[in-house]
This record gives structure tokens, sequence and C-alpha cells, in this order.
């Protein structure tokens, strides 16, 4: 019996921890989609490092070429000139003259790929940008991003402002759902002052702060460029900002193998370079790997023992699941407000969530807890082995 009121108790602690954490996340986002944005507008230079084409790419593109920002450049960088992306890039170029440029960066034998073009393109930036934006080339942004992207760094206690990303599929497979979950409960820490953490995908500092911060410095040698910039953020006193109307969609399609890779590699960089935030995931993942076990445990003594007691304690954990699908109907209006897009047919149908978020709880523990067991990620094709963050081995 003290096992069933010990996976009771895991149960309801678990729905008061849910339920808070969602009207927190609620109103944070309602409070933040209400403000205005200031006219704080400094001339901006935009850093997007390229390596293939994603989906919808010159799309994706053209988009930032339509910002509704008074003054700002476009700096794309790639390693070779052979990339699939350096000629669409070269296009785009020639179509918006003066808009934008194109640095060819080569390789780094002790640098991620990506870092190595941001710091390539950061060398063609106007000397006049008070403000640097790094964005990927999978999001699809709207056309006031930049402007609600850098509004909050005239606030002089903010060192860096990011939106986040929200992954869609229309071709609602389970593999994709469950990394959408996975990726939509990381989003919680963003309204966390302590674990804030600021996403490479979105993300823009004033140009003096990037300096203070020695972010370059922080770079060399380095496989990440987000997390390791957070740090040295928050290491001078100042907060990384959360803007909720920068969120933006990126196509969410992927194999399991390619989910997999995906978390292991957010989980690794994390562990690295925020090892913070890393240690607070792997008791989460401990936490939902524990409790799985006891409501197995619970069901096979209750069903063996024919205890109407431990069975009544399993069907208070199952109760967790309509719970959990419950929060995540509620959510859908307010994505919808948020992505300023009607999403509504990108989202799951019910009835897959019915089969996803129970299987997620199987599996959202292992792709995090896979981290502990090594330090090597795979990245666009090439592998990095990060024996600290200040040594990386390219393989």
């Amino acid at each position: 019996m003290e096992i069933a009121y010990f996976f009771v108790f895991m149960t309801v602690v678990g729905i008061i921890i849910q339920v808070s954490t969602y009207i927190r996340l609620y109103k944070y986002m309602d409070a933040d989609l209400s403000r205005r944005p200031e006219s704080y507008k400094p001339k901006a230079s935009i850093i997007l490092p390229c390596k293939g084409l994603d989906p919808d790419f010159k799309k994706n593109i053209e988009r930032l070429f339509l910002q509704d920002y008074p003054d700002f450049q476009i700096i794309f960088a790639v390693a070779e000139e052979s990339d699939p992306a350096y000629k669409p890039l070269c296009e785009l170029c020639k179509k918006h003259p003066g808009r934008a440029d194109i640095v060819v960066a080569g390789f780094h034998p002790h640098r991620a790929q990506k870092i190595n073009n941001q710091l390539h393109a950061l060398e063609l930036m106007h000397p006049d940008s008070e403000v640097i934006a790094f964005v990927d080339s999978d999001v699809i942004a709207l056309n006031n991003f930049l402007t609600y992207l850098v509004a909050p760094l005239k606030d002089k206690s903010i060192g860096v402002t990011t939106g986040y990303r929200f992954y869609v599929s229309n071709n609602w497979d389970v593999a994709s759902i469950i990394r959408g979950f996975w990726n939509r409960m990381s989003s919680v820490e963003l309204i966390d002052a302590k674990y804030a953490f600021a996403w490479g995908g979105a993300m823009a500092i004033r140009r003096e702060v990037f300096e203070q911060a020695r972010i370059k410095e922080h770079w060399d040698n380095s496989a990440d460029d987000d997390m390791s910039l957070t740090k040295a953020i928050k290491s001078l006193g100042l907060k990384v900002h959360f803007v909720t109307k920068c969120t933006v969609t990126s196509e969410g399609r992927a194999t399991i193998a390619e989910i997999m890779e995906w978390t292991n590699r957010q989980m690794i960089l994390t562990k690295v370079y925020y090892p913070e935030l890393w240690r607070r995931a792997i008791g989460r993942g401990l936490i939902m790997l524990l409790w799985i076990v006891f409501m197995f445990l619970t069901l096979y003594l209750g069903v063996s023992q024919n205890s109407p007691d431990i069975l009544t304690a399993f069907w208070i954990g199952v109760f967790i699941f309509p719970l959990e699908i419950f929060l995540l109907m509620m959510s859908r209006s307010l994505w919808n407000r948020i992505l300023g897009v009607e999403v509504s047919h990108m989202y799951e149908p019910l009835w897959l969530c019915c089969i996803a978020v129970p299987l997620a709880h199987i599996v959202l523990p292992f792709m995090t807890l896979n981290s502990v067991l090594t330090n090597k990620v795979q990245w666009r094709g090439v592998t990095y082995n990060l024996k600290s963050a200040t040594e990386l081995v390219i393989e």
C-alpha cells in the first residue's frame, strides 16, 4: 500500500505543477501579447548562417527582406560556394541591392560550422549598426518580427532578447508530434528569470553588450552559439527576455532517427554550455521515469494481488493523461494569437494526442537522459565531440 500512496502523492504533485505552470505561462504570454513595442529602432544587422536548403528556404529568406523596420542589413554566411544555399542567396542579394551581403566563411578545425559562419558574417557589419540579430534559415518570420525582437533592448537591464520555435507538421506522425511536445515543454523555462535562455534561431543583442560580454571569445573553439551567449550575458548580471511575438514556426516533419539526433544535440549542448539548465532537465527526466515505473508497478500489483486500493491509485495516475490533453487543447487559441496566423490545421488531431501523450511519457525521459552517456553530437552531417565548453573536436 505504501507504493500506492507514494504513486498517488507523485501524481497529485505532478498535476499541481502542470496546472500552475500552464497558468504562469498563459499569464506571461497574454500580458506580453498585449504590450505594444517601444519606438526603439536603431540600425540593425541580421546575421543568417546557412547550410543546405531547408523546406521553403527562399520563401523564409524573402520574409526577412520584407521586415517592417526602418534601417537594417542582412548578412548571409555559407561555408563554401558549393553549398546548395549559395546560389539562391546570391540571387536574393541581386534582387535586393544594397540590403544584403553574403560571405563564404570556409571551415575551421575546432569550431562548429554555424559558429564559424556567424563570426565571419560579423566582419561585414555596418560600423553604425547598434543591434545584432541572429536568425536561422528555417524560421518563418512575420513582417514585424525584427521590430518586436529589438524593442525590449531599450531596457539596459536586458542583455539579449529571444524568440522561440513552434514545430508544426502536416503529416501527423507520432514522432514529429512528440518532438513538438518536447520543444513546447522547454518553452516554460523562458519565463523563468533564473533559467531563461536565448534561442539561436531568433535572438538580438546590443552591439556594445555583445562586445562587453566578449561573445566572440566564447564562440571561439565552440559548437554552440545561444547557450554560451546566454551564460556570458548572465555573467554580466543582465537578463534574457523572451519576446512572445517572436515565436516562429518551423517545419516539424522528421523521422524518428532525426528527432533522436535533434533532441540529443539540444541536451548535450545544454549540458556543456549551460549545465544548470541541463541538471534541471535531467532531474525532470528522472522524476518522469520514476513515475512511469511506479505506474506500471501499481498496475501489476493491483491486478496480481486483486487489490482495489492499488488499482484505484493506478487509475488516479491515468487521470494525468486526459488532463495533459485538455491543457494541450486549451493552449491552441493562445498559440494562434502568438503566431499571428491560423495554424489549427497544423495541429495534431485529438485522437492522435490520445496516443502520443502516454507514449511521450515513456519516450521523453530516455530522449533527455541519453545525454548523460555521451558528449558527441551530429549536426547537419558533421560529428562534434564536445570535450568541454572551450574544447571541440570535429570527427
